[in-house]
């Protein structure tokens, strides 16, 4: 199928913004100029680098281009409580448009690169464009579902079902916006890292990623897992993607 010349200006600066959204909206020429406008303002933020702490008030909406993001509290006891990793194409600080300041830590996982959007044009665009608020509401929809997924690993799933879980849902995002490669998914994140995602310790997160390698449902390498039974990995985490709801993800089998 012909590739749309609309889609042009959105692909050049935005293109992993591109192509979530076209897996579920048709982006209209109209919307492609509205976000071509917003996200002028080019920002990077290094390794470990914080976007904005809990109690901070909001300066700016960000959207990832690259790299990845880790949103998180911190508990009184300093014990920290991953909430999810946000990838690129994925908004952040998009509550600026609602409240002043942040209930959470977001802090470059990865270098950044981001596009930052002043709150106040942002949520006055929304407010006078209901095809762009159509859009980028779908877009951030899944940070709700993705916390609600949480919620039921953290009090009903074992630890090998957290786990594969994870990474059946990492691998579906990474898959959307063409950030895997054949078998294979970028995971730039630590054991502690899931461990603090997952509600588990380091050391039981080693003994279940060893787990799941000696079945043969995944490989480790640095920086990266290869699955190799996705299938067998989703039947493992008892996974379905309808919370997802992404409409044309291809499968891997």
């Amino acid at each position: 199928m012909p590739k749309d010349p609309r889609s042009h200006r959105l692909e050049g600066r935005l293109t992993v913004l591109h192509r979530k959204l076209s897996h579920f909206y048709a982006v209209s020429e109209a919307v492609e100029r509205a976000l071509v406008e917003l996200c002028t303002r080019e920002v990077r933020f290094e390794r470990q680098q914080a976007i904005v702490e809990a109690g901070e008030a909001y300066q700016a909406v960000y959207l990832l281009a690259e790299g990845w993001v880790t949103r998180f509290k911190l508990l009184p006891t300093g014990d920290r409580q991953i909430i999810n990793f946000a990838l690129p194409g994925d908004f952040v600080c998009f509550n600026a448009t609602l409240f002043s300041k942040a209930d959470h830590f977001l802090t470059a996982k990865t270098p950044v690169r981001a596009y930052a959007i002043e709150k106040n044009p942002f949520g006055k665009l929304l407010a006078l464009d209901p095809a762009l608020a159509v859009a980028l509401t779908w877009a951030n929809a899944h940070e709700e579902a993705l916390l609600a997924e949480r919620l039921a690993s953290l009090g009903r799933r074992t630890a090998r079902e957290r786990v594969a879980h994870l990474f059946c849902e990492l691998w579906r995002r990474l898959h959307l916006i063409e950030l895997t490669d054949n078998d294979r998914f970028p995971l730039p994140i630590t054991q502690e890292d899931l461990a603090d995602t997952l509600g588990l310790s380091a050391v039981h997160v080693n003994r279940t990623l060893r787990q799941l390698r000696n079945e043969g449902l995944i490989e480790l390498g640095t920086n990266h897992v290869r699955v190799l039974s996705m299938r067998g990995l989703e039947q493992a985490a008892g996974f379905e993607d309808g919370y997802l709801h992404f409409t044309e993800v291809g499968q891997l089998r």
